[in-house]
Parts: structure tokens; C-alpha cells; sequence
């Protein structure tokens, strides 16, 4: 039998790895050019309000920009400690959850790793998710909870389950599957189901129901901001008959479920082929509860699908639901009694190995791409610009209106005592802002001075106060080369100063 001691000594040495990893994952990206992505964009200009919501996405990641802002300053550095530390504290209670209900610690290791097999984690959150990076480590806190509560319940472990679902919920609205889905996978068994029915899930709900209150009063207020925009890329498609949307709606549901566990299965797989009729026949009371828990999300997402008539599921809105599948598969490990001698060594090489080339990849494809034309946002001079126009001018401007969201993001990151407004912007700036001076209007100009003021800026400056029409602007055009440009290429910018 294998000693306690090397269980925790697995766990802890995969803990170190993942932390060195997400600390490389901050150095990468504190090195990139001061460029920012469209999630970055928006967080960035966000980060000068703190409300009770701000638009499509729930406010718990940007409260906790705006902490991390406010304290440390706003730089590249801040924005990515934030969200590695999240990723990493996802990984480390994902461990805790998997201890409660694992006996192994090569298997508690095994489940850790796996989470890094989902692309949500290894790469999309390194590229440009921020809010499901908080929904994460909030499924990750839900799970130990969980597990806590059906082990050893006390008072603590359900109020440490409301605390979780009410940070879930301030961080994705489709959090509250997840709780829905453990409820339902404990009722069939006896020995838990007490559990749920215990006087302290009164407590636990309404914890949870504190904590989300203050947020769910704006959101009913303002109900088609905060859902109308996934709502449109839910329904791509709108031809067809119902039945058709339908069996589209499915198979894009089913065909983001692939994407998002294929890496893990397949490797899994590969790691215990030895093993695989063994582990699909075992069974416990862990394996059944953590099972149905997933087939209670599928199901539930199906039946979403089909009756919101969706026909567009994006992958990342579902690594919530699959955060538990690496857990389940070594549960069933565990429960096959399979040999597990160089397994965890097998299994997290090659995990490893692919998230750190894809942090190479992002290093180095701003670096790279321009060879064969190819620019990224990484790439934009959105700050060499900045620096030029200000000393041009011999003045910093108190005002900064950018044309996008990468454009205002990039421009307060550049001048963060300034304040940014840009068109169709989450919050609103109050009316006395635009009345400070100077002012600088930035926009894309790819044609140069042959590009007019695009005409959603024009709005914004009318409607503020700060032009009675575009005619009242006198344009400025400067091309600037792109960041690691190659021949002579460069990004061509509009501006304007307004006194």
C-alpha cells in the first residue's frame, strides 16, 4: 500500500509546478509590448468605476481589478498577476477537493493536472478570458465546499458553500447550474442526502443571497444589457424551422463539449489504455455522484439549448461544467484499484510541456507573425503614439476618448491619471467629465488622412457636449510603426486635440 506521506508529497510538488508555471505565465506577459487585448480593453477603461454591474458580465473580476488597480497601480504586471493568481488558486483548491474524496495523492495530482488539459485554461486564459477566470476558481471553492459538506458538515462547510456560489454567480451567470446539478446528483444517495436536507442549507442559501443581492437589484434593472448581448450570439443562426435550430443548437453544444474534454480523454486514455475496461466498470459512491453531477449538466445545457433556440455554444462558456470530468476520471481510477507507478510522471510531461510552448507561442507570435504580414493586437504602437502626440504638444491630456475598446484601454493604460471614454461603453462617464481639457480624440485611420472620423466617435463627441459636429474637428493623422514592425510597416492613427 502506498504511504500517506508520498500522497501528499505528489500533491504538493504538482502544486509547485503549477505555480511556477502561472508565474512564468505573468513574466510572458509582463514582456509582450503595452498592448492590450479586447478583454484587457474593457477591464482596463472599467477599472475606473466601481458599481454594482457594468454590462454583459457579472462584476466580481472587475471589483477585484479595480482593487488590485487601486492599490498597486495600473500596469501590464497588475492585470496579470491578477488573473494567474486566480488560475493558480483554482488549481490549489481543485487539490483540496480532490483530497477530500481521493485517498491517492498521485490521483489527487492527476485530477490537478487535468484541469490544464482544458484549451479554456491552457490557452484561452492566457490570450483573453477574464470573467470565467473568476468563475473557475469559483467552481473550484464550490467543489471543496462540497465535498466538506458531504464528509464532515459542520456550519462552517455550508457557509463556506454560499460564500462559493455567491462568488460564482457574481462572476458567471451560468454558475448556478453547478450547484443545481451537485444538488440533484446527491438525492439518490441515502448516506448524503440528509446532507441537503440539513437546517444549514437555509443558512447557506441565504448567505449566498446576501452577497448576490446588491448586484441581482441592478441586473433586473437592467435586465437586456446584461443578457442581450450572449442572447445574439447564442442565435447565429434565425433560418430554418425550429426542429432545425434545434439539431444545429445540439450539435454545436455537442461538437464545444469535444473540444473542451477531447485533450483530456485522449490522453487519459493513453496514460491507463491498460486499465480502461477496469475503470469504466468501477464504481463508488464518489464516482456516481461526481457522474451524475456531469450528466446532470448535459442534460440541463441540452434542454437550454433546444429551449433558448441556440445554434452558437462557444467552448468557453462551458468549462465551468467540465471542471469536475478530470476529477471523475480518477475517482474511477481509484475505485478500479488500477497500479499507478509512474503514471503521474506520464501523464503531466506532456501537459506541461504543451501549456508552456503555448505561452512560447503567444511570446513569440507578435515577434514572428509581422515576417508573413500577420499583426496581432500584441503589436499595435498604441503607446510609442501616445508618448509622440504628448510631446509633440508638451502637455498630457486630462480626457481621453478612444475610437474602440483596445484604442481607450491601450490609452488609459498609457495615461492612467487621465479619464477615457469610448462609444458604446459598459458605464457611462457622468457629464462633468467631458468637461475637462485638454482632450484627446484617437481613432484608427488606415487610410490615413483619407479616413473620415468614424461616425459612432462623432456621435459620442456630439451627444457629450464636446463638438456641435464632426466638422468641428481638425484631424491630425500619424503613422507609427507596429511593434516588431517588418518593412517599414506601420499603424496609422486619427487624432484630435480639444481645448
Amino acid at each position: 500500500m502506498r504511504k500517506a506521506g508520498s500522497g501528499s508529497r505528489a500533491l504538493g510538488v504538482t502544486l509547485a509546478a503549477v505555480a511556477g508555471y502561472y508565474l512564468l505565465a505573468i513574466l510572458h506577459r509582463s514582456t509582450l509590448p503595452p498592448s492590450l487585448e479586447v478583454d484587457e480593453s474593457e477591464l482596463v477603461y472599467i477599472s475606473q468605476f466601481l458599481a454594482l454591474g457594468y454590462g454583459r458580465q457579472p462584476p466580481l473580476y472587475d471589483w477585484l481589478q479595480h482593487g488590485m488597480i487601486s492599490a498597486f497601480g495600473l500596469s501590464i504586471a497588475v492585470l496579470s498577476v491578477l488573473k494567474n493568481l486566480l488560475l493558480f488558486l483554482t488549481a490549489l483548491f481543485y487539490g483540496l477537493a480532490a483530497r477530500e474524496v481521493l485517498r491517492s495523492g498521485t490521483l489527487q495530482a492527476v485530477a490537478v493536472v487535468g484541469i490544464l488539459t482544458f484549451p479554456s485554461i491552457f490557452l484561452m486564459s492566457q490570450r483573453d478570458l477574464s470573467h470565467t477566470v473568476a468563475a473557475i476558481l469559483a467552481a473550484a471553492l464550490f467543489l471543496h465546499a462540497f465535498f466538506l459538506t458531504l464528509k464532515r458538515p459542520s456550519l462552517g462547510t455550508y457557509l463556506y458553500a454560499g460564500v462559493a456560489v455567491a462568488m460564482g454567480l457574481l462572476s458567471k451567470y451560468n454558475f448556478t447550474l453547478l450547484p443545481l446539478a451537485a444538488i440533484l446528483a446527491v438525492l439518490p444517495e441515502a448516506e448524503y442526502r440528509k446532507r441537503i436536507l440539513d437546517w444549514r442549507m437555509v443558512l447557506a442559501i441565504a448567505v449566498a443571497a446576501v452577497l448576490v443581492l446588491p448586484h441581482a437589484f441592478w441586473f433586473l434593472q437592467n435586465l437586456d444589457l446584461a443578457t442581450g448581448g450572449t442572447m445574439r450570439e447564442m442565435r447565429e443562426i434565425e433560418a430554418g424551422s425550429r426542429f432545425l435550430r434545434a439539431l444545429i443548437g445540439l450539435g454545436a453544444l455537442a461538437f464545444a463539449l469535444l473540444r473542451g474534454i477531447a485533450p483530456l480523454l485522449l490522453l487519459f486514455g493513453l496514460v491507463f489504455r491498460h486499465d480502461l475496461g477496469a475503470i469504466l466498470r468501477a464504481s463508488s459512491p464518489w464516482t456516481r455522484i461526481v457522474g451524475r453531477m456531469l450528466l446532470i449538466l448535459f442534460a440541463i445545457l441540452a434542454v437550454i439549448v433546444v429551449t433558448l433556440d441556440a445554434t452558437s455554444i462557444r467552448e468557453k462558456w462551458l468549462v465551468l461544467y467540465l471542471l469536475p470530468l478530470p476529477l471523475y476520471l480518477a475517482l474511477k481510477a481509484e475505485a478500479a484499484g488500477v497500479a499507478l507507478d509512474g503514471r503521474l510522471k506520464t501523464f503531466a510531461v506532456p501537459v506541461f510541456a504543451v501549456s508552456v510552448a503555448t505561452l512560447a507561442y503567444l511570446f513569440l507570435g507578435p515577434m514572428i507573425g509581422p515576417r508573413i504580414g500577420a499583426y496581432t493586437r500584441f503589436n499595435a504602437p498604441i503607446g510609442p503614439f501616445y508618448d509622440a502626440v504628448v510631446d509633440e504638444r508638451g502637455a498630457a491630456p486630462a480626457l481621453v476618448i478612444g475610437g474602440d475598446k483596445q484604442i481607450a484601454g491601450s490609452l488609459r493604460l498609457n495615461a492612467p491619471e487621465a479619464v477615457v471614454a469610448m462609444p458604446h461603453a459598459p458605464v457611462e462617464l457622468p457629464p462633468s467629465a467631458f468637461e475637462k481639457r485638454p482632450a484627446l480624440v484617437v481613432w484608427r485611420s488606415p487610410k490615413g488622412d483619407m479616413a473620415p472620423v468614424p461616425p459612432v466617435l462623432v456621435e459620442l463627441l456630439t451627444k457629450s457636449g464636446l463638438v456641435s459636429g464632426g466638422e468641428d474637428l481638425r484631424p491630425s493623422y500619424r503613422a507609427v510603426p507596429y511593434h516588431y514592425a517588418a518593412d517599414g510597416d506601420t499603424f496609422e492613427f486619427g487624432y484630435a486635440w480639444l481645448d
